[in-house]
């Protein structure tokens, strides 16, 4: 009976006279975790959006691209002028098949690194799709001084 009434007098003590003495050491010491910017949180959303897509979801993949389309600009307006943006605005309007929006983020791209080779793969590639192939094999002819895996990739889609 002792036992219990000194038990319970500890426990009194522990979570009402020293609150602070519960508290666990851990949560304190974590740091503050900022908010993801607007790019990250877009390009976690496209490879979501890539897996559904390779799964044959493509509703889901469709949302995620919508989604990722809006954080890319948002990230955009704090970043103006960048590259990898204007690739996935260029990557996901081309997943929403918004043609025209797809093609002008593309040319941005290219305006700020006209020798990426990433960016002119996959314009050559989008130029491919949409029946324009002059086009495409200029793109070809830009990737051909780098004899990179891009341009082979690009060669073989148009071949």
């Amino acid at each position: 009976m002792i036992k219990k009434n000194f038990l319970l007098i500890i426990i009194f003590c522990v979570f009402f006279v020293f609150p602070n003495y519960a508290k666990t050491p851990l949560r304190d010491e974590l740091p503050n975790l900022k908010r993801l910017k607007d790019y990250a949180i877009g390009e976690r959303r496209v490879f979501k959006a890539l897996k559904y897509e390779a799964r044959g979801k493509f509703k889901k993949a469709n949302r995620l691209y919508s989604e990722a389309l809006d954080y890319f600009l948002l990230a955009n307006e704090q970043t103006p002028v960048s590259l990898s943006i204007y690739f996935y605005l260029g990557f996901t309007s081309e997943k929403l098949k918004k043609i025209s929006d797809a093609e002008i983020y593309y040319l941005l791209g290219l305006e700020i690194d006209p020798n990426s080779t990433k960016i002119n793969n996959y314009l050559g590639q989008f130029y491919f799709k949409n029946n324009k192939v002059k086009e495409a094999n200029e793109i070809l002819k830009v990737l051909e001084a780098c004899l990179c895996e891009d341009y082979n990739e690009l060669k073989n889609v148009i071949k």
